[in-house]
């Protein structure tokens, strides 16, 4: 194994690695804690958007995007790092280039997938345990979404990669 591939998954693992703590902290706060660090980012966001918070609402309650809340949004944003990080670790692993057909893309894809959904099964099994928070099926279901995003965004540059490179050694025969 060379040098260069080491080197990539070592800051590819260490990234997965980072991103993982970071969930678990922000799930290890307590439902108070929690609420009102949602309510603060969704104070700021909505300020930004220029979006006024209704009477008898807090920022948290305000639907941002498609049906979606801050709290959401942020589940979302940190599974798709999640999400890129692990794609990253798989490709790195498997040793991923253009060269190798797309079937060894697909399956670094599909790991990074599982990998991260269990990840999100697990988290949401850790709040059932913290004061104030619950695990629920519908949070694994949005951090789904920030999973999906982010491998098949991976996958598809991957992809283009690939039938770009096979494309010009094609003309160049």
């Amino acid at each position: 194994m060379s040098l260069n591939r080491k080197i990539k998954i070592a800051l590819s693992a260490a990234l997965t690695v980072a991103v993982m703590v970071t969930i678990f902290i922000f799930s290890s706060q307590p439902g108070g804690v929690s609420s009102g660090a949602s309510n603060g980012v969704g104070a700021w966001v909505l300020g930004i958007l220029g979006i006024e918070i209704p009477p008898g609402q807090t920022a948290s309650d305000v639907v941002i995007f498609a049906g979606l809340k801050i709290r959401n949004l942020a589940h979302i944003f940190l599974y798709t790092c999640l999400g890129f990080s692990s794609y990253l670790l798989s490709a790195s692993l498997w040793g991923i280039k253009a060269e190798l057909r797309p079937s060894r893309m697909l399956f670094s894809a599909l790991c990074a997938f599982g990998f991260s959904l269990l990840y999100a099964c697990t988290d949401e099994f850790h709040q059932y345990f913290v004061s104030g928070r619950s695990a629920t099926v519908r949070d694994i279901g949005i951090d789904c979404i920030g999973i999906t995003l982010a491998v098949v965004v991976c996958a598809a540059a991957e992809l283009i990669i690939y039938f770009a490179k096979t494309r010009r050694a094609a003309k160049t025969h």
